[in-house]
């Protein structure tokens, strides 16, 4: 019998309380969707940096193969995009969050000297005096050091996705 008193106190404070146990509730229901919209907000901001970065390796490759206006203005915009999509910030719920962001800054640091070079180079080819085994060894040598930031970046990330070269 006791126990049966208990347990209608219990449902008395239960009713007393109803509005506080209802508050509670919507409190902890905003907090969870914020936090779920910050992680989804943070995901989507490392998938448009990796696709405008695919976008930028196609471009800089195709560019790299003959030299046309249209492949370096593609390769410029996608350069324009890819420096754009690098400022991102993460929140807490991504692991790694304080090195990543500078890490993409540095991708498309790389990607703009890589193309301005390869500009270069592609002037160059056409005049006579140009040194052109020195652009093509920087040439070669920026390319590498945007592809080796690019595999930290995804290891950083851990994103499954890996660029083929």
């Amino acid at each position: 019998m006791e126990d049966l008193v208990k347990y209608f106190m219990n449902m008395e404070i239960v009713k007393k309380n109803k509005v506080l146990l209802v508050l509670a509730l919507v409190v902890i229901v905003v907090f969870f969707f914020f936090f779920i919209r910050l992680y989804h907000h943070d995901v989507k901001a490392l998938e448009d940096f990796v696709a405008s970065y695919k976008k930028f390796d196609k471009a800089i490759s195709d560019f790299s193969i003959s030299k046309t206006d249209d492949l370096e203005n593609k390769a410029s915009n996608a350069i324009i995009e890819l420096s754009a999509k690098a400022t991102f910030r993460l929140s807490s719920l991504i692991k790694n969050d304080a090195l990543i962001p500078p890490l993409a800054l540095e991708i498309a640091d790389f990607s703009g000297k890589e193309l301005d070079n390869l500009s270069s180079y592609k002037r160059a080819m056409q005049s006579k005096n140009a040194d052109l085994n020195v652009l093509a060894i920087e040439y070669g040598d920026l390319t590498s050091k945007r592809k080796d930031a690019y595999a930290r970046f995804q290891e950083l990330a851990e994103l499954k996705d890996q660029v083929k070269d």
